[in-house]
């Protein structure tokens, strides 16, 4: 029996404005196993820090099944901010044989 696969969605924010250029700042990973759920939340949190809500399901989707990634910097007054990336991430990969052939049966040997 095959495991089964399974996609996941990794929310990636990353700072790009240095508050302290001494101290850079780790990007920000959460994952998903809801696409909707994953732009809802993302939704909801533009919202409560002030950000405009340009996010929609219909173009996360798109670009996820067109290139893979989606992508968006958010920027106030021509100061980029913050980067938005969703990548989808699949749980369980097949296993391939990495290249290696199959082993041949010892010849037996005559006594």
């Amino acid at each position: 029996m095959a495991a089964r696969q399974q996609p996941i969605y990794e929310v990636k924010v990353e700072t790009m404005i240095l508050t302290n250029p001494f101290n850079s700042t780790e990007p920000t990973y959460t994952y998903f196993s809801n696409l909707k759920r994953a732009v809802d939340t993302i939704r909801i949190v533009l919202g409560a820090q002030g950000w405009p809500v340009q996010v929609s399901y219909s173009s996360v989707y798109r670009d996820l099944k067109l290139r893979n990634l989606y992508a968006q910097t958010f920027s106030a007054e021509g100061v980029r901010y913050f980067q938005l990336t969703i990548t989808k991430r699949i749980i369980n990969p097949h296993l391939t044989t990495l290249g290696i052939d199959e082993m041949p049966r010892p010849r037996k040997s005559k006594k």
